[in-house]
């Protein structure tokens, strides 16, 4: 399946989408989102992706988020345990909703929350667990909703926070075990949940000079985690080399 269709060529949306000769497709507005099962896709929009659109729909392997989006729906993909492969969120999406990717748990390697969102929502990716590599948020986002990111155990080394958070809720990286490094840009006070790294990876944060409210050093407990390390991000806002 093609990762970029755009809806201006009618004629290959009903091909791809399975239409009859008498259906017409929507009309053009940006590239579409295309979900499809083993051989063939199953459907596609046009535009911002509607509540519970495909939620419970563990059939479904293929996901390609098009350009048109700008807010995915609460439990959009809810239980949609089939997909499978990398998971792309296009610079169009503003807000992720709660429950959007509800135990999502197929999708693997790297997730990167582009920089154009400033909204994940409460248990948006919770149980994803099939990330296996790296965890990075926006430059745009501002809220972490609670339970977030709870339970992806699969994702590996570090997870990166801007400066423009100013909201992390209650458990939002529980049980993210396989993470290890956290790069903080944001204030202490953004923490306004609690137990959001209880049960993590994370031995060690790397933190914003500028940013308010940390202490320095080691063996501390944050958020539920003990025995972390606080350091200074001394090349803020490149990552620290390995």
């Amino acid at each position: 399946m093609p990762k970029h269709i755009t809806v201006e060529n009618e004629e290959t949306v009903r091909v791809m989408s399975g239409l009859r000769s008498d259906q017409k497709a929507a009309p053009s507005s940006g590239i579409a989102t295309f979900v499809r099962d083993n051989t063939n896709v199953k459907d596609f929009i046009v535009g911002d992706i509607p509540v519970e659109w495909k939620a419970f729909q563990a059939s479904l392997r293929g996901l390609v988020l098009g350009s048109s989006v700008t807010s995915i729906g609460v439990d959009a993909f809810y239980d949609c345990e089939g997909f499978t492969g990398s998971l792309t969120i296009p610079d169009s999406v503003t807000t992720i909703g709660s429950y959007a990717f509800y135990r999502c748990s197929g999708f693997t390697g790297s997730l990167t929350i582009p920089d154009s969102v400033t909204t994940i929502g409460s248990y948006a990716f919770y149980r994803c667990s099939g990330f296996t590599g790296s965890l990075t948020i926006g430059n745009s986002v501002t809220t972490i909703g609670s339970a977030s990111f709870e339970y992806c155990e699969g994702f590996t080394g570090s997870l990166t926070i801007p400066d423009s958070v100013t909201s992390i809720g209650s458990i939002a990286f529980y049980r993210c075990s396989g993470l290890d490094t956290m790069y903080a840009g944001f204030d202490f006070s953004a923490f306004t949940g609690s137990n959001s790294l209880q049960d993590s990876g994370i031995t060690q944060i790397y933190v914003n000079p500028s940013a308010l409210g940390w202490t320095l050093g080691s063996d501390q407990t944050i958020q539920g985690k003990s025995g972390i390390t606080v350091s200074n991000w001394d090349n803020y806002p490149d990552p620290i080399p390995n």
